[in-house]
């Protein structure tokens, strides 16, 4: 009798501390960030559901439902938008991304997985996990339909050297993509300061580049100055980024567009002195 009463009082005391443990799980699955970010979240997403909260150093991560589709969208500890990837039906992406596939020489590829990467002043691009046989890629598409970067396969971790820089070069900043490119570039896609950078390694996982968008507004008069002359007047500007190169130097970096007319490239130096190729 006194084996079964101590039996009895074991599996009481083991409810007790399975209880506990899913009122700690039930704790950490209730984070919730501070009243901007939670503000800034309700503003862009009126109709979301089924949503939860989680840290990622320096920003915050919400997973959420809305209008039945699985979306990740992530914020700065200030309520700023950063970005936001949403799970699509491929019959639902645009017509120019779906003829852009179609007319691809991926167009007899299964398409696996469909994704719109919306990030803060960057154009929105369009992800599509595709197979045949045993070959996987991913393929992103511009919303003109045209394909503009092709992924042999998304990387689940980050060589080495690639860390360590990505470490020491940007401390607080929080990894969103890793793609290596066919050409063996490896781009890294960060979090940083309240930007999107796009971090660029050669094939031997050395440091290439880092750009983040720029607005126009936030381009010195001296740089902008240099767009009056005559070559590139008639031009008007698609978009600006700003680069640092691993040789020291640091432009911005325009599209321009007319026209009638293909795109111009130009970069221009924080001095407003026109750096040539």
């Amino acid at each position: 009798m006194r084996g079964r009463i101590l039996m009895v009082m074991l599996w009481v005391a083991l409810l007790f501390v399975f209880a506990a443990c899913h009122d700690d799980d039930d704790d950490d699955k209730g984070y919730t960030p501070g009243q901007s970010v939670v503000a800034a979240f309700e503003a862009k997403f009126p109709n979301a559901v089924a949503v939860s909260w989680e840290k990622k150093g320096e920003y915050e991560k919400a997973e959420f439902h809305q209008n039945g589709q699985e979306v990740d969208v992530w914020f700065d500890q200030s309520g700023q938008w950063m970005m936001t990837e949403t799970d699509v039906l491929f019959a639902n992406l645009p017509a120019e991304v779906k003829t852009g596939f179609n007319e691809s020489m991926y167009s007899t590829w299964k398409v696996e997985d469909t994704d719109v990467l919306e990030r803060l002043n960057m154009p929105t691009v369009y992800r599509l996990e595709i197979e045949k046989g045993n070959e996987e890629m991913l393929i992103y598409f511009n919303e003109k339909g045209e394909l503009v970067k092709e992924v042999n396969e998304e990387a689940s971790t980050l060589p080495v050297a690639v860390n360590n820089f990505i470490t020491k070069q940007y401390p607080k900043a929080w990894i969103v993509t890793v793609d290596r490119w066919q050409d063996g570039m490896l781009e890294v896609g960060i979090l940083d300061n309240s930007l999107v950078k796009e971090v660029l390694f050669d094939r031997d996982n050395g440091w290439l580049k880092t750009s983040w968008p720029v607005l126009k507004n936030d381009v010195p008069q001296v740089v902008l100055d240099v767009l009056k002359g005559e070559a590139y007047n008639s031009f008007s500007i698609a978009s600006v980024q700003y680069i640092e190169y691993a040789s020291g130097s640091e432009v911005y970096h325009f599209v321009l567009q007319k026209e009638h007319s293909v795109d111009m490239s130009v970069e221009i130096d924080p001095q407003g002195n026109l750096v040539l190729n």
